[in-house]
């Protein structure tokens, strides 16, 4: 028995976790150890690598027995950590791009025979013995994958850099804490240094919880970047469950956390400039790497995507399919609008500080006691932004005043929406350019000598532009989840029924908040007062604040409950159920939860496929346009391996069109229209058959490299062989809804191995001719629905409204895509589906009215070709 079929017969045989590598071998995934267990547990035996890994670490302590001068000592271990923090995030980065993206680690073992029990170099015999000595001599090395073993060696080269990183950078937090004698502890009140002490302490605690919940969530499997190298199959999905409920990418957001407190206890700006500087390098590690990967392993599902770009497609119908104003992003010199912010922020922002400043009657005096005229209209603003705001929003959530005015004028019901938006930016705007204007005209002053506090200017310089960073962030994270319609209260003035969602979002930045705006919101206001912490700050920094709880707690939230429920509006966000599950009793729990009960569920995004980038896309177009002669035979061979030809299974594909004609020794293949039924039929020999046998059906670009075993998913494409010998059709989502050359493979009891693979067949989408003369519309209008739409969707005449039968659909985007992208290539007409979101219900979309806009873009094509051809 070969070792592939005996490790087999053990998988079926043993329980635990199953991996899969991505050319398709399964084995059972033995238990691993994290670092620290491995490391420094003195019962775990230690191997070759690990016992270097840890002479590495303590020969860092060598460093103070040579060196007597601390200073000397603060800049070699910041050298030390320095390097490896770059061989982390750009040495680790660099293999685990290459790994993800061309397999080269484990190229690499196969080059140099790593596994290979016949090798006898040196490296492979030392690589060997390695994992041998981690895994214990019961350990079979050669009845597991190459992708596992090599999973194994990568994770000493991790150990290695990442302890390595963070001793280092203890150490440079030592030494700059006892640098000057023991200056951490001497020059400040006795209240700010355990004040200092216990903050720094505790966001250490945080990150070290944050560290051993995540490690408990995902294991050594997600914790090693396993999934660079094969699947498990318990987690082919990404969970939020634990901390990954609470934060985005916590192992890169608040994972870091702890460094702060650090620099925090050492009172040591060296400190947190190395934090800050491995802190940035660990988000351009997420950014390039991790994320890239997670997105092509755990990336959305058609339906995901489809309805993203539905719900952005409709966010932008309510502003003219243009990108509105936010602040000053999505600017646009030629919109009116644009130009007047623009202006606007310009005046109260730069030119009304500067004449102020220039001159000395703007100020008003009451004894003693003095107002700047700039402070106080900046005061003005807000407060008449804050009223008039509240005040019109709950106008329009009790009496509907903004909608009214524009219904009775004769406007559409979405320029409420959009003119409303143009006011609220405006108002917005105005606030915060008059905000950095009172700002602005004090340091034009030559500063404010009344600041609250004027120690640690670098610190508090540092926590402000954090602050306002951060408010950035989430402003964009709100709008990247809920859109332009949620960021301008779009459920006020547009009916929930004709909304792009009719329920509250709980994706994006609201899986972990359900308000992010309630603190985020106004934090850069914060980070405004903590660096120039003036009486006028305060003061505006309060405005913000009251208004921006306000406006939240009592006036959205509770047009929010009437439009959604309370069900939905207060149900427990990510970092509620965490904190709830982790620092409350149950019973209590289950006292104060706003989820009625329900369990929290862990939320997965649906893995996709990989994507094959090998493309032989042009072949068939060649084939049709070449001189070249191809047999039957040949082309046969395109697809199907040789092994095949007296093969004991068949599978056979009925009622496929040939354009190859008798005597003619150039062989076109069989084709059937897109969206077109495909009958097959199977046999298998009965003493092998298996229920669990299946038949799936695949692009012959995306398998042409692997005929023995499928590589790929059938992507829901695909059906069980009930018996022996029988037929199935494949139609509707079962088939592909693109040209191309197209096979059937027959696999084996629910393994990825071919049995046999069919004849290539090509679908084709058929040509509807765009009429020349308006009476052959009516025609037209039919050959259209009986070639295109009677495939997609259910309509009974050419006068039936499209959205109408779309809606009945699971995706109305992924038809209105598929409508457009079959017509366009049909008729020779470019159409975009937007198309089919330009009418409303009662002036809907038809068959007809569509014939008559195809047949004009056609004619308009024509006209400009004959006048330039004139010329």
């Amino acid at each position: 028995m070969t070792t592939e079929s005996t490790l087999q017969q053990d998988i079926s045989e043993k329980s635990g976790p199953k991996g899969i590598t991505f050319s398709g071998s399964t084995f059972i995934v033995p238990e691993t150890q994290d670092m620290v267990k491995t490391l420094f547990d003195p019962t775990v035996k230690k191997s070759n690598l690990e016992l270097i890994i840890l002479v590495c670490l303590f020969a860092n302590l060598s460093v103070f027995y040579f060196i007597k001068d601390n200073s000397i000592r603060i800049n070699i271990f910041i050298y030390f950590y320095i390097f490896w923090r770059l061989s982390y995030n750009f040495g680790i980065g660099y293999l685990l791009y290459n790994q993800s993206n061309h397999n080269r680690l484990v190229e690499w073992s196969k080059n140099l025979k790593l596994f290979d029990p016949n090798s006898t170099s040196f490296l492979s015999k030392f690589i060997q013995a390695e994992i041998k000595s981690q895994r214990g001599s019961k350990y079979d090395l050669y009845s597991y994958p190459i992708e596992f073993n090599t999973w194994l060696i990568f994770r000493k080269v991790v150990d290695l850099i990442l302890m390595s990183d963070f001793v280092t950078f203890i150490l440079v937090f030592y030494t700059c804490a006892i640098n000057n004698n023991n200056q951490f502890i001497h020059n400040q009140d006795n209240l700010l240094i355990y004040s200092r002490l216990i903050i720094g302490a505790g966001l250490i605690l945080f990150n070290l919880w944050v560290k051993v919940n995540a490690h408990n969530t995902i294991k050594d499997y997600a914790w090693y970047w396993g999934d660079f190298f094969f699947r498990q199959i318990n987690n082919e999905e990404l969970i939020f469950d634990g901390v990954f409920e609470m934060f985005p990418h916590p192992m890169y957001s608040v994972g870091y956390i702890g460094y702060y407190g650090f620099a925090l206890i050492a009172k040591s700006y060296t400190v947190l400039i190395i934090a800050i500087f491995g802190h940035f390098l660990q988000m351009v590690f997420l950014h390039y790497i991790e994320n890239p990967h997670i997105d092509k392993i755990y990336g959305p599902s058609k339906s995901e995507i489809s309805l993203i770009k539905l719900l952005k497609l409709k966010d932008l119908k309510n502003f003219d399919y243009l990108k509105p104003l936010v602040g000053l992003y999505n600017f646009n010199w030629l919109r009116g609008s644009d130009f007047v912010n623009i202006v606007l922020v310009i005046t109260y922002g730069l030119i009304i500080p500067a004449f102020a400043s220039a001159s000395n009657n703007l100020v008003w005096k009451f004894g003693s006691f003095k107002l700047d005229v700039v402070f106080l209209l900046a005061v003005a603003i807000k407060l008449f932004e804050s009223i008039s705001i509240n005040v019109l929003l709950t106008l329009q959530s009790h009496s509907k005043v903004f909608t009214k005015w524009f219904l009775a004028n004769g406007i559409p019901l979405e320029k409420s929406l959009s003119n409303w938006s143009v006011i609220y930016n405006t108002l917005i705007n105005l606030t915060y350019s008059s905000l950095f204007g009172v700002n602005l005209y004090y340091y034009l002053q030559g500063g404010n000598n009344d600041l609250l506090l004027s120690d640690w200017l670098y610190l508090r310089i540092f926590v402000g532009i954090i602050l306002i960073f951060t408010q950035v962030w989430i402003n964009s994270s709100i709008i990247d989840s809920i859109g332009y319609f949620g960021w301008f209260y779009g459920d006020f003035f547009i009916p929930k029924s004709q909304s792009s969602s009719i329920h509250l979002t709980k994706a994006g930045v609201y899986r972990y908040l359900n308000n992010p705006e309630q603190i985020f919101g106004v934090c850069g206001v914060m980070g405004v007062f903590i660096m120039i912490p003036s009486i006028e700050n305060l003061v505006c920094c309060g405005l913000w604040i009251l208004n921006n709880f306000f406006r939240i707690n009592f006036i959205e939230r509770a047009h929010m409950i009437k439009i959604y429920g309370e069900n939905e509006v207060l149900q427990d966000s990510g970092v509620t159920k965490t904190f709830k599950k982790h620092l409350l009793p149950e019973a209590i729990q289950r006292r104060f939860s706003n989820d009625n009960g329900e369990e929290s569920k862990k939320i997965r995004r649906k893995s996709s496929s990989m994507s094959i980038t090998e493309s032989l896309d042009n072949f068939i177009k060649e084939l049709k346009t070449s001189s070249t002669k191809l047999s039957n035979q040949k082309l046969i061979e395109l697809s199907q391996n040789l092994s095949f030809e007296n093969s004991d299974y068949k599978l056979e594909i009925n009622g496929l069109k040939s354009d190859s004609k008798s005597g003619n020794k150039r062989y076109l293949p069989k084709y059937t229209t897109v969206g077109s039924p495909i009958d097959i039929k199977w046999n298998a020999p009965k003493n092998s058959f298996s229920t669990r046998d299946w038949i799936g059906v695949y692009k012959i670009v995306q398998t042409a490299y692997s005929r023995n075993k499928t590589l790929i998913s059938s992507s829901g494409r695909w059906t069980w062989c009930t018996s022996n010998s029988g037929s199935y059709t494949f139609g509707g989502d079962k088939l592909f809804w693109e040209e191309g050359l197209y096979e059937f493979r027959y696999h084996l009891n629910d393994t990825h191995d071919v049995a046999y693979i069919s004849e290539p067949f090509e679908i084709r989408i058929p040509k509807v001719s765009v009429p020349v003369a308006g009476i052959e519309l009516e025609k037209f209008a039919s050959n259209l629905k009986s070639v295109i739409f009677d495939k997609v969707i259910q309509l009974d005449s050419i006068d039936e409204i499209i959205s109408s039968a779309a809606n009945k659909t699971d995706s109305i985007f992924e038809v209105y895509h598929l409508l457009s992208s079959l017509i366009s290539k049909s008729t020779d007409v470019k159409i975009n589906s937007k198309i089919f979101l330009d009418y409303d219900e009662t002036d809907g979309l038809t068959i007809r009215k569509l014939s008559k806009k195809l047949f004009d873009i056609r004619r308009v094509l024509e006209e400009l070709s004959t006048k330039d051809s004139t010329y």
